[in-house]
């Protein structure tokens, strides 16, 4: 009997110390994942804050070109218009000084 509860005390014994060792090897395990987590978070941040300064930048430049095209287009535009008037501006006054006079 004595044998008996001296082995159960022994595989209690062996049955603590690899509990114990399961919960040392899963707090190691819980503290790995969330260094890992924290990592990864880290990670993902910088990569995104890269990437969306990427897509600004790529806005921004082609907001510039945009405006360029739009003020070169403007300039055109007034210059035609300006090149008209240039060549009908007596016409234009004259039609405009009858209409008003035949009122």
């Amino acid at each position: 009997m004595d044998k008996l509860i001296k082995k159960i005390s022994e595989i209690e014994a062996a049955a603590t110390s690899v509990m114990e060792e399961m919960n040392t090897q899963k707090a190691a395990f819980t503290a790995q994942i969330h260094e890992k987590t924290a990592s990864f978070d880290r990670e993902l941040e910088q990569s995104t804050t890269e990437q969306i300064k990427q897509l600004n930048l790529s806005m921004e430049e082609e907001l510039h070109q945009q405006l360029a095209r739009q003020e070169s287009e403007g300039e055109r535009i007034l210059e035609c218009l300006e090149q008209i008037y240039e060549a009908n501006h007596t016409i234009l006054a004259t039609n405009l000084f009858q209409e008003i006079i035949k009122e």
